[in-house]
């Protein structure tokens, strides 16, 4: 203030400060840990200097009574936002009043705010990819997340309550061979008399998936009876060791020879450029690219199981084949295998059929209601070439801007799941009345389903906007909450979500080959992976600009921004559009809103014995190690998620969340947080990246994670604000992450 002391402030301000309490907003998950910073609340005009303020206290006069509200600094009040009672509550309020003086004022007058934190409700999602014969792996996955959550103390917690019942898993939803899994999951937890909190029960869904499995694996292939022979699988592996190696050598040989003489080799590229009709690269191209390297016994083994079930009659209980009757196709095309081999069939003959034997394991129809796990099922009309989510909780399904309308009144049918994993180069196509409502009148008429995971083999995005769409558009609002702005705003639950991810992101093995088989399968793999690490960080940064725009709106309000002038800009018009291809108005934007709390993925490990066939392999061999690759991998990622969660703790330590530091200038404490980060993220991508079986890296990279948290002052200097708990639970899940590794090599 000019002609003041910047540490004064007049009487008069003060008291106009203090007389009129502002009520601060906030929006926080359950469980998680609620900071109140000091700097939100002196951030008026007339304060120039915020070190000069203390808090007094923080008390709680209403809501939940929370864990652990304690003063961390002089500056810091926290506490754990509490898990919600009752099963109809999608979020709750909690009040606090705190208090704080000047510390250069000698009158000590007392400064209180109030402030209301809405805690949101967190659901749980499992997200199933397709991948015909691979599913096997996310029954294993499936199998070890039920596990581990069910073990965890957290999830305990969440569950404390006497009178609350929650399910394990709040949605499940898959594409493909997914939405099966998916289904069996689903109905087996939900049959009558069943309790839905009960881990029992859900450890009981993950052995179904798993028999589910067992049903479809076949007996030994003649692949497999020919690998048995050690003579044969070792002559193999021999061979494809002795070419590696061999190649390595010649090409390293041939670098050698080229860099030592670089002018030969430029007279030798000049002689071939100018005197012949070929580029003088065919030479390495031709025969260092055209230089297979023969299979390993393993991949041997595989390409030749798929390849009897693919170009046969099929593995029994999933698919027979079907013989043309209309012999060559429509070209009369002779040399096409297609046109004259069996087609495979997955319904028709009920006794050796995927149908047949879905059903054995899978209630259909299957309709839930809120309360119960929700199922999600995503398939393509084939016409439109629109994405299509079938809901448990709804008897229709909407899509192509809401204009289209196909219906499941009694709920997904067994059908709808068929239609998910409708390969069109093999399987029938399901059909399925459609009501087209165009220009105000209704024409219904049939289409053709396919796959789903030809449009999202990922359905995060379908998860993600389902989710919105039923909490924020279809539920029915309480009374509490159509009388509270603020609860209204945040109808909709936060987001937890597992994805077991079935097409490998990473290949272990360098050069990339030039052969047909690895072509193809490197191709289905980028095809089909996960590719929604856009989709969350795009969820992620609108959540962001909506938090950004709440905090401002909040800010205009205490500063006396009236409401007709705050519904002036709300109600102009966006240049987005809704579903239903109308464009959005400001205020719409603000509604609905969740945070993805966290989105963790098990990676299937490219373990080098790929085949481009792989889908089809149903042997009893592959579909067991799927099923243990699964269960390995989805431990392991899960330990490294507990670890990841107690760093990100130490580190908001150090990092306040609204990102500025807790110490003015970088210290040595503040280079070595930073240093942790990155072995972090070098450890995460080892993980990701490295075959399981060699953990050796791994395990140094936490050993030497460790120690440096160790080396870790116990207190922060700036507040000395303490930091031994938050060092000793991450050195243990560190520790955990070891033992689990080392456990599932």
């Amino acid at each position: 203030m000019a002609g003041k002391d910047k540490d004064e402030i007049s009487q008069r301000d003060r008291k106009a400060y203090a007389k009129k309490p502002t009520v601060f907003k906030y929006a926080v998950s359950e469980g998680s840990t609620f900071v109140f910073d000091l700097d939100d609340f002196i951030s008026e005009k007339d304060i120039n200097n915020t070190n000069s303020f203390t808090f007094l206290s923080c008390e709680q006069t209403s809501g939940i009574p929370v864990e652990s509200l304690h003063k961390e600094t002089d500056r810091i009040f926290s506490f754990k936002a509490p898990y919600l009672r009752h099963n109809d509550e999608v979020n709750t309020n909690l009040h606090f009043k705190l208090t704080f003086i000047h510390n250069n004022d000698s009158s000590d007058k007392k400064i209180n705010h109030n402030a209301k934190v809405v805690v949101k409700r967190v659901h749980r999602a499992m997200i199933f990819q397709g991948g015909v014969a691979l599913g096997a792996y996310e029954a294993g996955v499936f199998q070890a997340i039920v596990e581990k959550v069910s073990k965890n103390n957290e999830d305990k917690k969440r569950k404390g309550v006497q009178i609350e019942k929650r399910p394990l898993f709040d949605i499940v939803a898959g594409a493909s061979i997914g939405a099966m899994n998916g289904a069996i999951a689903v109905s087996s937890v939900t049959k009558k008399g069943k309790s839905l909190e009960d881990e029992k029960n859900w450890e009981a869904s993950a052995k179904e998936v798993i028999e589910f499995w067992r049903a479809q694996q076949q007996a030994p292939t003649v692949a497999d009876i020919l690998d048995m022979n050690p003579l044969y699988h070792y002559w193999l592996d021999i061979v494809h060791n002795t070419s590696k190696v061999f190649k390595h050598s010649f090409i390293e040989m041939i670098k050698f020879y080229s860099n030592l003489n670089p002018d030969l080799r430029k007279w030798y590229d000049d002689m071939l450029a100018n005197w012949s009709f070929v580029d003088p690269c065919i030479l390495e191209d031709y025969f260092m690219d055209g230089w297979y390297i023969p299979a390993r016994a393993e991949a041997a083994r595989r390409y030749y199981s798929a390849k009897q079930f693919l170009r046969t009659t099929g593995p029994l209980n999933v698919t027979t084949g079907i013989w043309p009757w209309s012999a060559f196709g429509k070209f009369f095309d002779y040399f096409e295998q297609s046109n004259y081999m069996p087609r495979p069939d997955n319904k028709h003959y009920v006794s050796f059929s995927l149908k047949s034997t879905l059903e054995q394991f899978a209630d259909f129809p299957i309709k839930t209601k809120e309360g119960k796990p929700r199922f999600l099922l995503v398939t393509v009309d084939a016409q439109t070439g629109d994405a299509v989510t079938f809901d448990s909780y709804s008897k229709e399904a909407k899509y192509q801007d809401d204009r289209n309308t196909t219906y499941n009144q009694n709920g997904i049918e067994i059908e709808h799941a068929l239609a998910t994993g409708t390969f069109p180069d093999f399987f029938d196509y399901p059909k399925f009345k459609v009501n087209n409502a165009e220009m105000g009148i209704n024409n219904e008429e049939e289409h053709i389903f396919w796959d789903g995971g030809f449009r999202s083999n990922t359905p995060l995005r379908e998860v993600i906007q389902a989710h919105r769409d039923y909490w924020h558009k279809t539920r029915k609002h309480t009374k509490e909450e159509e009388q509270d702005e603020d609860r209204l705003e945040n109808d909709v639950p936060d987001l937890e979500v597992y994805i077991a991810d079935l097409w490998p992101s990473e290949l272990k093995e360098k050069p990339i080959s030039f052969d047909r088989d690895f072509v193809e399968n490197r191709k289905w793999g980028i095809i089909f992976g996960d590719r929604t690490d856009y989709d969350e960080q795009v969820a992620n940064f609108v959540t962001d600009y909506i938090d950004l725009a709440k905090q401002l709106k909040s800010l205009a309000e205490r500063k006396g921004a009236s409401t007709n002038e705050l519904n002036h800009i709300l109600d102009k018009y966006a240049t987005s559009k809704n579903t239903k291809g109308q464009t959005r108005r400001y205020g719409e934007l603000l509604g609905g809103r969740f945070r993805l709390t966290k989105v963790v993925r098990i990676d299937h490990k490219d373990d080098s014995n790929d085949v481009a066939d792989k889908v089809f392999d149903y042997s009893h061999k592959t579909i067991e190690k799927l099923m243990e690759d699964g269960y390995r991998d989805a431990l392991i990622q899960m330990a490294l998620e507990a670890m990841k969660d107690e760093f990100v703790k130490l580190e908001h330590k150090f990092v306040k969340l609204d990102g500025k530091s807790e110490i003015a200038k970088k210290d040595e404490d503040m280079e070595k947080i930073e240093q942790l980060e990155q072995e972090f993220q070098q450890i995460q991508l080892s993980v990701k990246t490295e075959n399981s079986h060699d953990t050796e890296t791994i395990v140094n990279q936490v050993e030497d994670f460790i120690d440096n948290v160790r080396s870790l002052s116990d207190k922060l200097k700036e507040n000395n604000r303490p930091i031994e708990e938050e060092k000793v639970l991450l050195i243990d899940a560190a520790k955990q992450f070891q033992k689990t590794v080392l456990l599932n090599d």
